[in-house]
């Protein structure tokens, strides 16, 4: 009976184990698969725009990050998102804002795109 007892111990405590790691993956998406590069925003393009009063970054496009390796100069480009979080410090941004700044994004890959979730203007 005490071993049976043990075995249903174990299994409850590996499926809460289990719902936590399913509860942080969905409520904090970022933490998995997320890469970071730093680089200078040479271009941005806006694609869509609503105004939600109140809220900065309402915003969707894309933008082109000229980044460094080896020696070389590379491109690469963005998606942003409405849910995308443009930065200087405290500051809210608009994604024309970044045109020509230095900048750090993160971003997830999906299917091939890269999509932003932060861009943070170096001062």
């Amino acid at each position: 009976m005490k071993e049976a007892d043990t075995e249903m111990s174990k299994k409850k405590v590996i499926s809460s184990i289990f719902v936590c790691a399913l509860v942080v993956a969905i409520f904090n998406p970022l933490s998995f698969g997320q890469e970071k590069i730093d680089g200078k925003v040479v271009k941005t393009n806006l694609t869509a725009c609503s105004v939600v009063p109140g809220k900065v970054g309402t915003c969707e496009g894309t933008l082109v990050l000229e980044s460094k390796a080896n020696g070389k100069a590379h491109q690469a480009t963005f998606k942003v998102t409405r849910d995308t979080i443009l930065k200087k410090g405290d500051e809210k941004l608009f994604l024309f804002q970044l045109q020509g700044a230095a900048v750090t994004i993160h971003f997830l890959t999906e299917k091939g795109e890269k999509l932003a979730q932060s861009v943070l203007m170096k001062p």
